[in-house]
């Protein structure tokens, strides 16, 4: 059996890349989905103060 039989990712054979994946997925449009929501979920959860419901800040309890 020839190597150009095996080869089912080279040009010759209709393959259409040459490279790994990740080498290439800057070009793939669902990166960049994930890479823009991934930034936007670290803004929210950085502006809303670790996703916290109550204010931080100094909060004087009074003791009976």
């Amino acid at each position: 059996m020839d190597k150009k039989h095996l080869d089912t990712n080279s040009k010759e054979n209709g393959g259409q890349y040459d490279r790994p994946y990740w080498k290439r997925a800057h070009h793939d449009w669902k990166f960049w989905i994930v890479l823009v929501l991934m930034v936007l979920a670290m803004g929210i959860y950085l502006g809303t103060e670790d996703l916290s419901i109550r204010p931080h800040g100094k909060i004087e309890q009074r003791v009976p």
